[in-house]
């Protein structure tokens, strides 16, 4: 049940709200209270209320139409009503819960029935609001293993067989090359190799992150040197499309970041672009200041671009959908989930702006020095 429970008070009588709201306080209740249905409603949808205790007969608006309007609206048709009554007969009883209350009370109330009462409906509702919980987190449990199941069998044994035969071939005489051929096939079976390795980090990241057993090690670091290493790590892939990977950053930059989070990022980026640039083209890396001391990194390259519906979704964890890279280069779009997750646990933002067939942008903040994290 929450600490201090808010409680909203609905009675035209004056006495009546002062008696039931004196002993709803001197049990640890927050409570609020209204004196006509208008007044009830509006007080209803700006706060959010454990539980309302509503007369039924009022001037102007009953309460019975005053339940029917908050059951009406998703704003608070979540919220336990309890009706103070003066009947007893079972068709005022039925009629009670036909307009949607939970429970009654009658007039006189006496303080223990309406304590019982009020404490039952509101723990009911604090069950029901975990059982909810628990149950979105079973189902993107459900959804996690099958997205995972996904890429195990068709993203990851796929290249892993390719892997597998080529070497078979190599090994057992069955293929017979020219010496520019070989290193061509060599050189594909380096890239296939990456790719899946690449594939295989991301997946074994994402599935800590999602346990929560991600472990962040925060400090200073010189920003300047992850972005020069993610470039010399990426050369050679570059080399092969003849893409021109360049750093653009002027200055020296420091961040406060986890490191291996921070190069996670940068790969997963720079991979992506080298994926969607064509041969001969550029990726070039930025930095900049942003605001409240934060840094703002960019990837930017001229290549095939989104359309707007791409963007909406491609950090979405479960809409995004497998793309083919300019040269055939398989994407499942699980390093761009991982970069934003990441991205995310830095207090940060990340962001795209891209254009179909003139390339895309990447953007994404980071604090140059400590602030409170999530871990």
């Amino acid at each position: 049940m929450p600490q201090n429970p808010k409680i909203l008070l609905v009675d035209d009588n004056a006495e009546n709200i002062k008696v039931a709201a004196e002993i709803l306080r001197n049990h640890g209740y927050n409570v609020s209270f209204a004196q006509d249905g208008s007044e009830a409603l509006a007080k209803a949808k700006k706060k959010d209320f454990d539980l309302i205790v509503l007369d039924i007969m009022m001037s102007g608006m009953d309460g019975f139409q005053v339940c029917t309007l908050l059951k009406n609206n998703p704003q608070t048709n979540n919220i336990p009503i309890i009706f103070l009554t003066g009947r007893t007969d079972s068709e005022s009883v039925l009629q009670t819960f036909n307009a949607g209350g939970a429970d009654y009370v009658t007039k006189p109330f006496n303080s223990l029935e309406l304590l019982s009462r009020v404490e039952a409906h509101i723990k009911i509702k604090s069950n029901r609001e975990k059982l909810e919980t628990l149950n979105a987190q079973l189902i993107e449990a459900n959804e996690v293993k099958d997205k995972m199941f996904s890429i195990i069998s068709h993203d990851l044994l796929g290249p892993l067989g390719n892997i597998k035969e080529s070497i078979e071939l190599i090994a057992t005489d069955q293929i017979e090359m020219e010496r520019q051929d070989l290193i061509n096939f060599v050189k594909a079976m380096r890239a296939t190799t990456r790719n899946t390795y690449d594939l295989l980090e991301n997946l074994l990241y994402w599935a800590r992150n999602q346990q929560g057993k991600m472990i962040y090690r925060y400090k200073q670091l010189n920003l300047n040197h992850l972005v020069n290493e993610n470039l010399i790590l990426f050369d050679s892939m570059a080399q092969s499309k003849n893409i021109k990977l360049k750093s653009n950053i002027k200055g020296e930059f420091s961040v406060y970041a986890d490191r291996d989070s921070i190069k996670t990022i940068l790969r997963n980026l720079i991979s992506n672009a080298l994926k969607f640039t064509n041969p001969d083209g550029t990726i070039t890396i930025d930095v900049k200041s942003y605001e409240n001391d934060f840094i703002e990194i960019s990837v930017a390259d001229d290549g095939i671009g989104m359309d707007e519906e791409t963007c909406s979704r491609i950090f979405s964890k479960f809409k995004n959908e497998s793309r083919w890279g300019t040269k055939g280069e398989k994407g499942i779009g699980l390093g761009l989930v991982i970069a934003r997750e990441f991205v995310e646990k830095h207090n940060g933002k990340i962001w795209v702006k891209s254009k179909l067939g003139e390339g895309s942008t990447f953007y994404f903040t980071l604090p140059t020095k400590n602030t409170k994290y999530e871990n």
